[in-house]
């Protein structure tokens, strides 16, 4: 009897769990199985061990329904303002909630009006405008119902339906239109691997959204929905559906996330010729390419720019070449498939300082904001996320075979950047670049030590100068060192991000004199004050959150010592972008004596100049040793005391241009 009402019962769960799932997948975009897609599950029979490599990394989890299995914040009542208004977070069983201003009102005022305040926008509602004061808008209770992120951090869209007051029903005003959330969720400890939450910390820190990016003070808000902006990248083969009205949405996906079918194709006559006995048997007697899917990674069957272009489909900056395509994509989902040829559809927008004809010239000069949003002033890429539009530039791709997948892999790779075994140092060029200044006689080319992270290729020809998710990320346009550039348009260089504590006169004299570059005139500063302090110190947001990310890298670390970067990474506590507080928190961290440091980036203004004074109090403190560095290039006197005249000065002509960058 006992084992009967066991069963009983566990069928009861089992149903409410399956109602549980078909409620929230109306909520989401559908499934859609209609142009030759199958969707991950059926490759796991036959490929096991590249399923499970894949369900490793985080591209899978770029996009999950929320459930226990995916949602990382603490929904436990915490509230947070973003932007002046105030957000609860809660659960309710396996439900994640949040009570909110209604995103509705929000969307049409940010999106339609225009802004007059931080919190009042004049909309037109009738035929007259009107003004709206957000911070009087109806609160509402909305489901959580998918994820964005489960590395470094994550994001939640709630549902798009909205309550009939005269029957207490949910009705679907745009289809399944959703709508953000205007927080992000920080872990403390970031998971291991995207494989289920068991590696990730029970505590973390909820953020406002315009925190967790490079946003200009006094910005737009930032109002976004999944269904016409992610859907792109973070899905696969995702179909916006939006009606012919424009305001009704249909959206549907291949699948969530970056699954199989996003680099191999669609996979569905692939599945369906393999359930032969007879068709598996003869393919291991063969070497042609498996029949209707693609490898990108074999060159037999693409070449290097071919197979780069699949990834080049989120990591690049790009527009379609006409309407008509941007339309039918927003109607019916992509036109491309693995293999095409992109450009056939899509325009790859290059800075016109890398490519220079009057045409590009044209773009510059009406687009000023969309070029440095993305772009270093020279036309280095800045914004992450667009590794395909930095390689395709590069002579290794342009001149020579390297494609993504010369370096990257999703399969048996590292879950955190998909780096193939050997892929962080000399490897990754030695397997083209096989002269012995590249190999034999490293030393000869480096001019650093052969085992010495000054002889790792990619520190000096891939230095960390992209800004992505609260961090710097190696650049992907494979360059030379070159103090020139840092002079004439600001762009840090390689040689000062590992040697902070030296000048850009510095610099300039080794590369002339090793290499034979130029040497351009420089001010007083450039020749007395160690380049990352002017970057960190007196640059704008860009130039301080790389300067400040450096002062944490453990190369940098090693090479130019520890024991002076904290006061001056204090001062960073205070600044009016939220990511550079960050970065410069996560750095300072590092320094010596300041481990257990507690500085919350969000606080008031008032508390973080608190802490800021206290973080360089903690440090006059700290004990002294004879070989504690010092010196006017970082702006420390003999005896041990910072010069705060020539500090201040520095703050005082701060670069203090909007930045905002488009990761």
């Amino acid at each position: 009897m006992a084992a009967i009402l066991f069963g009983l019962a566990y069928d009861d769960i089992r149903l409410a769990k399956h109602a549980e799932r078909q409620a929230l997948l109306a909520l989401t975009p559908k499934q859609d199985k209609t142009k030759g897609y199958t969707s991950s599950a059926s490759c796991r029979a036959c490929h096991p061990s590249q399923y499970e490599s894949w369900h490793k990394s985080f591209h899978r989890t770029m996009t999950q329904l929320a459930g226990p299995h995916s949602v990382m914040g603490q929904f436990d009542g915490t509230e947070v303002q973003s932007g002046g208004l105030l957000y609860r977070v809660y659960q309710t069983n396996d439900q994640y909630w949040a009570e909110m201003p209604d995103p509705e009102i929000m969307m049409k005022a940010v999106m339609g009006g225009r802004r007059v305040d931080d919190h009042t926008y004049l909309i037109r509602t009738n035929g007259v405008l009107k003004h709206l004061d957000l911070s009087k808008i109806q609160r509402v209770n909305k489901r959580v119902v998918m994820t964005t992120g489960s590395h470094h951090y994550q994001t939640y869209w709630v549902e798009g339906s909205v309550r009939n007051r005269e029957n207490n029903q949910d009705e679907t005003k745009y289809g399944n239109l959703l709508q953000t959330l205007p927080l992000v969720y920080l872990p403390k400890e970031r998971p291991a691997a995207a494989d289920g939450l068991k590696n990730a910390s029970a505590v973390g820190q909820w953020i406002p959204r315009e925190n967790a990016f490079m946003t200009a003070p006094n910005s737009k808000r930032m109002i976004s929905q999944w269904n016409h902006h992610c859907i792109k990248c973070h899905s696969t083969a995702g179909n916006p559906g939006l009606n012919e009205d424009g305001l009704n949405f249909g959206t549907k996906v291949a699948e969530l996330g970056i699954s199989c079918e996003a680099c191999h194709g669609p996979a569905a006559e692939h599945a369906e010729y393999y359930r032969s006995p007879l068709a598996r048997y003869k393919e291991q007697f063969s070497d042609a390419p498996a029949a209707k899917v693609l490898n990108p990674a074999k060159l037999a069957e693409l070449d290097h720019k071919r197979s780069s272009q699949i990834c080049g489909q989120c990591h690049g900056v790009y527009i379609y070449n006409d309407a008509k395509v941007g339309k039918e994509f927003a109607s019916n989902g992509p036109k491309y498939r693995p293999g095409d040829d992109i450009n056939l559809i899509r325009y790859y927008i290059q800075h016109p300082t890398t490519n220079r004809s009057k045409e590009r010239d044209i773009e510059l000069k009406q687009n000023p904001e969309f070029f440095r949003e993305r772009w270093w002033d020279d036309g280095t890429i800045l914004a992450g996320g667009r590794e395909f539009t930095a390689m395709r530039v590069s002579a290794c791709y342009t001149k020579g075979t390297m494609s993504c997948m010369s370096c990257h892999s999703m399969h048996d790779s590292d879950p955190v950047d998909q780096l193939k075994p050997g892929m962080r140092g000399r490897q990754a060029c030695i397997e083209c670049h096989t002269e012995p200044e590249y190999t034999t006689a490293v030393k000869q080319h480096t001019f650093h030590k052969p085992s010495s992270t000054g002889s790792n290729c990619l520190n000096c020809h891939m230095p960390h100068t992209t800004y992505a998710l609260l961090g710097a990320i190696r650049n992907h346009q494979v360059q030379s060192p070159s103090a020139a550039r840092s002079i004439r348009h600001g762009v840090p260089n390689a040689c000062n991000l590992c040697h902070l504590d030296q000048t850009l006169d510095w610099t300039q004299q080794h590369l002339a004199k090793r290499y034979g570059h130029e040497s351009l005139p420089l001010n007083a500063e450039q020749r007395s004050t160690s380049a990352a302090l002017l970057w960190l110190l007196k640059g704008h947001a860009a130039q301080r959150a790389i300067a400040a990310w450096h002062a944490g890298w453990q190369p940098a670390r090693d090479t130019s010592g520890t024991d002076w970067l904290a006061p001056h990474l204090a001062r960073l506590l205070n600044d009016p972008y939220g990511v550079v507080r960050h970065i410069a928190n996560e750095s300072l961290k590092k320094q010596p004596g300041f481990g257990q440091f507690e500085f919350d980036f969000i606080a008031p203004e008032s508390e973080r100049a608190r802490v800021a004074k206290r973080a360089i109090t903690l440090w006059n403190g700290l004990p002294r040793n004879d070989d504690d560095a010092d010196g006017n290039a970082i702006l420390i006197d003999p005896d041990r005391q910072l010069m705060e005249t020539a500090i201040q000065a520095l703050l005082k002509n701060r670069d203090e241009r909007p930045v905002t960058i488009k990761e």
